[in-house]
């Protein structure tokens, strides 16, 4: 039975500690708004972030093999072979061995996949504006070169 009070009782504060303060924590929030900016602006294609670097790094390095892209993208080659499956199922990405050696399998975009990137490609401007919409062009570059430092780190030990 209802009194007919229809006022929402008050929310809880939920409390966070260090968590919103942690390089990790904010890096992961900021990736997850990265993939969504990129899903706003890449909306209507099938194109997976990785897949457009993917598609950028061969359309910048025709011949490229399976290991440069992952040393590329900074991933593990299986994470680069999944996210070139469909590329290479709709015939964007063809494979080409070399003429020096048969073992070895570079990578081109072929027409189709140039046109589809082409009419794409600007798309990521949009995305990164969606991202860092709020800075200011000085503290984008600043923020750029912060986050560049950081990248660059020696690797951590496993």
């Amino acid at each position: 039975m209802t009194n007919g009070n229809t006022a929402k009782k008050p929310t809880a504060v939920l409390q966070t500690g260090l968590l919103h303060d942690a390089f990790g924590h904010l890096f992961r929030r900021c990736h997850l708004r990265s993939q969504q900016a990129f899903a706003r602006a890449f909306e209507g294609s099938d194109l997976s972030p990785l897949q457009y670097g993917i598609m950028e790094l061969v359309l910048l390095n025709p011949g490229i093999t399976h290991g440069e892209l992952a040393e590329g993208m900074v991933t593990a080659p299986s994470v680069v072979t999944t996210a070139m499956k469909p590329l290479r199922r709709i015939g964007f990405l063809v494979p080409q061995s070399s003429s020096e050696d048969a073992r070895r399998c570079g990578y081109t975009l072929s027409a189709a996949g140039e046109a589809y990137f082409a009419a794409l490609r600007g798309q990521i401007l949009a995305a990164e504006d969606l991202l860092v919409g709020a800075l200011n062009e000085s503290e984008r570059r600043t923020l750029m070169r912060l986050l560049r430092r950081v990248a660059a780190g020696a690797k951590l030990q496993s």
